[in-house]
């Protein structure tokens, strides 16, 4: 009688617990990669959010108005009148602008960035082509998580100066601080736009 050959008890368990040993090495390398692919993802999509904001804060002060806003000279004087509505206003954490239409000619509307809360907002009213121009309503989150929002105005004489609870109206330069509370901790960020005559 012929013996048949095959594999023991004691090596069938020795193959499967090698084979959970590999396996639970590779699962938590793929974990590990699955969490590194998350971090990456959310801190591009962060950094996206964050530049989204400075571009659109730097093309509003782009398209700011400037001699639509002063009234017309008076018959007989060739000095322009006063001004109408200053293009840029500046307060400590909250700034005010009359931007032109993206298409030249469109009309003015009147733009305000303020944080409430921790939220970031932009709120911009519907273009007009004349005096007066409506005041801003409809706000819209643009960035959330934020601790700090913050403007300094560029003065020629005395550098820059925050201003406080008066506002500095058409500054020649800004500069925008934001503290923003993301996945690794508190992050500040610091940007000069400018200038602007």
């Amino acid at each position: 009688m012929s013996r048949q050959q095959g594999f023991t008890l004691l090596e069938v368990m020795i193959a499967i617990l090698l084979m959970a040993v590999v396996s639970l090495i590779a699962w938590r390398g793929l974990d590990s990669v699955s969490r590194a692919d998350r971090h990456v993802r959310q801190a591009s999509e962060d950094s996206q959010a964050l530049q989204r904001v400075f571009q659109q804060l730097e093309r509003d002060l782009a398209l700011r108005a400037s001699v639509e806003l002063v009234e017309p000279p008076l018959p007989g004087r060739e000095a322009p009148g006063k001004p109408l509505l200053p293009a840029v206003r500046v307060r400590a954490e909250r700034l005010e602008l009359v931007r032109g239409g993206a298409v030249s000619g469109s009309g003015l509307q009147r733009v305000r960035w303020f944080v409430r809360g921790t939220t970031l907002y932009r709120a911009a009213a519907p273009l007009r082509a004349r005096y007066p121009l409506p005041a801003p309503t409809a706000a819209v989150a643009v960035l959330d998580n934020v601790t700090a929002f913050s403007l300094r105005a560029w003065q020629a004489k005395g550098g820059w100066q925050a201003p406080g609870g008066e506002a500095r109206d058409d500054p020649p330069g800004l500069e925008v601080r934001l503290s923003w509370r993301g996945p690794q901790g508190e992050e500040r960020y610091r940007q000069v736009l400018g200038p602007f005559n």
